[in-house]
Parts: structure tokens; sequence; C-alpha cells
């Protein structure tokens, strides 16, 4: 029945399928959550850089080409520029190495509040479903 909604919900008008969109998050979110715990991990490791994942903006621009609209000649076409992380302000721990457990525990922190809003999305679209089905509790 999910799959019968998630297709639903992309076909209908053109619209953007938002079950897929929730799940090519919640999948970047457990990625970067990865990327960060080892981070944490290599905190005592000599020379370790810390790693970070490319922001999820740029997933979806590399997936979904949307420019705005020219509704007179005289509009500009509009496009976003990505945004980039600075490093420039990082310094070197005692071990020789980049990591700041501050810095890496703030971004998890982050993580998983970024996770709890896609999950609470997800959970009031479901029911927003089951209403218009008819078959909320």
């Amino acid at each position: 029945m999910l799959e019968a909604l998630s297709s639903a919900a992309g076909s209908a008008h053109g619209g953007t399928d938002l079950f897929n969109l929730a799940e090519r998050r919640m999948n970047w979110l457990e990625s970067r959550e990865s990327t960060l715990a080892g981070n944490v991990a290599n905190a005592n490791t000599p020379g370790y850089v810390p790693k970070d994942s490319a922001p999820f903006q740029g997933v979806l621009q590399n997936q979904m080409t949307m420019m705005l609209a020219q509704t007179e000649p005289g509009h500009m076409a509009g496009h976003v520029e990505p945004t980039r992380t600075d490093r420039s302000n990082s310094s070197t721990s005692p071990d020789k190495n980049e990591v700041t457990l501050e810095d890496e525990l703030e971004k998890i922190a982050s993580t998983n509040d970024d996770q709890l809003f896609a999950t609470t999305v997800y959970t009031r679209y479901m029911s927003m479903f089951s209403t218009a089905l008819g078959t909320s509790s």
C-alpha cells in the first residue's frame, strides 16, 4: 500500500514525490551521522582530518533540476548558488589532527534534530493520507 501511495503522490499533478524525498533525506542523515561518528571515533588519531557529507541541498540539485519561471520578459532567471563549508578556522589538537569534539557533537545534535523533524513530517503526512482514506483511528 505504501508503494501505491508513493506513486500516487508523485504522479498527482506532476508534483514532488514526498515519500521518495523523505526517504532520500533520511538516508542522507543516516550517512552523515555515520560520518560524524567516525570523526568522533578518530578524535585521538594523529593526523586525522574530519569529514562531513555534502549538503543535502547539493543532493537535491544533482537529482532535481528546477529553475524559476520567467513570467515576464524583464524578469531575471533564477538560480541558487551552492553553499560551501569553510574549514579555515579549524584548529589542531595536541594529536595533530583537526577534530574538535565540540564541533562534531554540535553537528551530531543538529543531525538528530533534522531526523526528528523528518520523521515528524512523514508521520503527519501519513496521517493526512489516513484521514483522506477514512482509515484514521
